[in-house]
């Protein structure tokens, strides 16, 4: 779905040994709110080349390869996914359906713990939601 939104290439995060891993990029999109992802991104973009850190980072430290900012002039730019951009978000989600295909599951809330579950599973799913409305599912 990335390569549809514009990526030009795509990488599992969790197989750094991939044969399809750039060398180098021009812009990472570090969108986990994991460290290591952006410790990841920073390894991977382009001298001068730019990271943005859009997953929420947990409060407190994380651990990244910091330096690589100043050795390898790299930018750093931090987004916050709703702020402004939610109308914007709104209207593409509106414009284009394919975005539909992001959610894999949609779960009543009684039935959260198969909801946590499922999204655990990357081969499964990309996106659960949970429905605060629904019925709960049927035994």
């Amino acid at each position: 779905y990335a390569r549809a939104a514009g990526a030009d290439t795509l990488v599992r995060a969790d197989d750094p040994d991939d044969a399809g891993w750039p060398v180098e990029v021009d812009t990472a999109v570090e969108a986990s709110g994991v460290a290591a992802g952006l410790d990841t991104c920073l390894r991977l973009v382009r001298r001068g080349g730019v990271v943005v850190q859009l997953g929420m980072l947990p409060p407190g430290q994380s651990p990244f390869a910091g330096n690589l900012l100043v050795s390898r002039e790299i930018e750093l730019r931090g987004a916050f996914r709703f702020d402004g951009e939610f109308d914007d978000a709104l209207r593409l989600l509106a414009a284009e359906p394919a975005f539909d295909a992001l959610v894999s599951a949609v779960v009543p809330v009684r039935d959260a713990a198969s909801a946590f579950e499922l999204a655990a599973d990357r081969s499964r799913s990309c996106k659960v939601l949970l429905d605060f409305g629904a019925a709960p599912a049927a035994v």
